[in-house]
C-alpha cells in the first residue's frame, strides 16, 4: 500500500514539473526580448520573402493579389455559364384522330425561321390512353414493340423541313395499340401522344444526348435539339365517319384499308370482288349455285333475313331456320415475329338446330390478305374426291371444329414481305360432298364473320417502301363569310320579338 502511494506521489510531482516548464516556455515566447530577436535581420539561409512579417503592409498587399489569381478561373466559368441558352425547337406535333378506329394522321410542322432535321417515322410515336371503362385498367400505354421500333435514329427516314413545311402520314392506331390494348381506343378516351425518344430524368443535369426527334441544320445551331415532342391532348369521339360506317355494314361493304405508310382504299375495293369469283373451285356445287343464283342467295340453307320475312307472296322464298349451317370465326388478332411464324386460328361451328355430316380440312381455307403491298388471295385447294370416311365427322348443334394454319404454307412468298399491319379474312370451302362414299355431306362457301388483324414485326423488306417527302403546312380552315350576317339577323329578330 505504501509503495502504491509513493508511486502516485511521484507521478503528481512529474506532472507539476512538466506544467511549470511549459509555462516558462510560453512566457519566453511572449517576452519583448524574444520579439526583438525575431524582428531582426534575416538569416543567410532564409529568403527575403520569408523574412517579411505576417502583419506588415507588404504581406497585406500580396494577399489580395493571390486571391485575385485564384478567383480568375472561377470568373471565366461564370462568364461561360452566363451565356443565354438556345431557344426551344420550333417544331409542333399534331395527332389528328377523327374516329377511334382510324385511320389517324401524324403531322409535324416547322413553325420557325430556320430549317430542321426530323426522323419521319410513325413508329416513334407512343400513346397514353385514359379510358372510361371501369373493367379495364385506367391508363393504357401503347407503343411499337422492340422488334418494330427503330433502336436509333432511322437515317433512311431523315427529313429536312424548311420553314413553312410539314410532314404528314396516315396510319392505323392499332399498329401501336395492338391486341387487348386496342379496346382502349373508344369514344371518350383521352389520348396523350409523345413523338421521339424519352427525355432525360428530371434530376439529371446533363445536356440531352442523341438521338434527337428534332435538331437544327445550322452550325452553330439556331435552336436547342429535343429528344421528343409532345402532341396536344386528344379526346376521341363516339361517332364514325361515313366511310367507316359503311365498312361496318354487315350486308357486305369493303374492308378498311390496310395499315402502312399510306392507306389504299381503291386497291382493296378493286381486288375483293375479282378474288371471290376466281377463287371458287370448278367442282363446288355451292359455288356454282351461288354464282348462278341471285345476289345474296346462298347455296346452303341459311337463317331467314329481313328480305325473306318480307316475301309473303305465294312464290316467295321459304327458308328452314332450323337447318344445319356452318358459322366461321377467326381470332381477332395475331402478333408474329417474322413471316415464318404467322399462324391463323379459325373455328367452324354448327349454328343450326340439327346435326350435319361435313368434311373440314385446313386445305379448304382461303385467305384474303390486305397489307402494305396491296391485296393477295391465298386460294383453297379444289375438291379431290378422295377423302376417307374417317375424316367425315358429325357435328351436333353448337359443336365446333378448330383449325390452325401456317400462312406461309398456303400464301405466296412475297405476301408478308414487309413489316406492318395486315388484315386477313378467312373463307371455308366445304366442297367434299362424299357421293363416292354414299354420303350426303354439307357443302357451302362460308366466309368468316370477322377478320384477323395481323402484325409482322420483322420482314425482309423495310417498313417504308418510299422516302419521306415534305408538304406545305396546311392552313387552318377559315370561317364562312355568311355565318356572321346570319347571326346578326338572328339577334335582330330576337330583339324585335322582345
Amino acid at each position: 500500500m505504501r509503495t502504491r502511494l509513493a508511486r502516485i506521489a511521484c507521478l503528481f510531482v512529474s506532472a507539476a514539473s512538466a506544467t511549470s516548464a511549459a509555462v516558462a516556455v510560453l512566457g519566453l515566447a511572449s517576452s519583448p526580448a524574444l520579439a526583438e530577436e525575431k524582428s531582426g535581420p534575416a538569416q543567410p539561409g532564409e529568403t527575403p520573402s520569408s523574412a517579411v512579417p505576417a502583419g506588415s503592409p507588404k504581406a497585406d498587399a500580396a494577399a489580395p493579389a493571390d486571391r485575385a489569381k485564384a478567383a480568375a478561373p472561377r470568373a471565366g466559368a461564370k462568364k461561360k455559364a452566363s451565356e443565354p441558352p438556345l431557344p426551344p425547337a420550333p417544331a409542333r406535333v399534331w395527332l389528328i384522330a377523327p374516329s377511334p378506329r382510324g385511320p389517324w394522321t401524324l403531322r409535324i410542322d416547322n413553325d420557325g425561321e430556320r430549317p430542321m432535321r426530323i426522323p419521319a417515322d410513325v413508329r416513334l410515336l407512343r400513346f397514353e390512353v385514359d379510358t372510361l371503362n371501369k373493367r379495364t385498367k385506367k391508363t393504357v400505354r401503347c407503343a411499337a414493340p422492340a422488334g418494330l421500333k427503330p433502336s436509333g435514329f432511322p437515317e433512311r427516314r431523315a427529313l429536312l423541313l424548311a420553314p413553312g413545311q410539314s410532314y404528314m402520314e396516315h396510319f392505323d392506331p392499332r399498329l401501336l395499340c395492338f391486341g387487348k390494348d386496342a379496346a382502349a381506343l373508344a369514344g371518350g378516351s383521352v389520348v396523350r401522344a409523345w413523338y421521339g425518344w424519352g427525355p432525360p430524368p428530371k434530376w439529371s443535369r446533363k445536356a440531352p444526348s442523341p438521338p434527337f426527334a428534332v435538331e437544327s441544320t445550322d452550325d452553330p445551331p439556331a435552336f436547342a435539339p429535343a429528344t421528343g415532342l409532345a402532341a396536344p391532348t386528344v379526346v376521341l369521339s363516339y361517332g364514325l365517319p361515313r366511310k367507316e360506317a359503311a365498312a361496318d355494314d354487315p350486308d357486305g361493304a369493303e374492308p378498311p384499308s390496310p395499315a402502312g405508310e399510306q392507306a389504299q382504299p381503291s386497291a382493296d375495293a378493286a381486288a375483293r370482288p375479282e378474288a371471290d369469283e376466281t377463287a371458287r373451285p370448278a367442282g363446288d356445287k355451292a359455288a356454282q349455285a351461288s354464282a348462278d343464283g341471285p345476289a345474296g342467295e346462298a347455296a346452303a340453307p341459311r337463317a331467314p333475313s329481313h328480305r325473306d320475312h318480307a316475301a309473303g307472296s305465294p312464290g316467295g322464298l321459304i327458308v328452314d331456320a332450323n337447318a344445319p349451317r356452318l358459322e366461321l370465326t377467326s381470332e381477332p388478332w395475331s402478333d408474329a415475329a417474322s413471316p415464318r411464324s404467322i399462324v391463323v386460328r379459325v373455328s367452324a361451328r354448327n349454328a343450326g338446330k340439327r346435326p350435319m355430316t361435313v368434311a373440314i380440312r385446313p386445305r379448304m381455307l382461303e385467305f384474303y390478305v390486305a397489307g402494305p403491298n396491296g391485296t393477295t388471295v391465298c386460294e383453297a385447294s379444289p375438291p379431290m374426291g378422295a377423302i376417307p370416311r374417317d375424316l367425315y365427322r358429325t357435328l351436333k348443334p353448337g359443336a365446333s371444329v378448330d383449325l390452325s394454319l401456317l400462312l406461309r404454307e398456303v400464301c405466296p412468298d412475297n405476301t408478308f414481305a414487309r413489316e406492318g399491319l395486315y388484315r386477313v379474312t378467312a373463307t371455308l370451302h366445304a366442297n367434299e360432298p362424299g357421293t363416292q362414299l354414299g354420303l350426303d355431306a354439307y357443302t357451302a362457301i362460308v366466309p368468316a364473320t370477322n377478320s384477323t388483324l395481323l402484325r409482322v414485326k420483322s420482314a425482309p423488306e423495310p417498313f417504308y417502301a418510299a422516302a419521306p417527302r415534305p408538304v406545305p403546312t396546311p392552313k387552318p380552315p377559315e370561317a364562312d363569310e355568311g355565318q356572321a350576317p346570319e347571326r346578326d339577323n338572328e339577334k335582330d329578330d330576337d330583339a324585335k320579338d322582345e
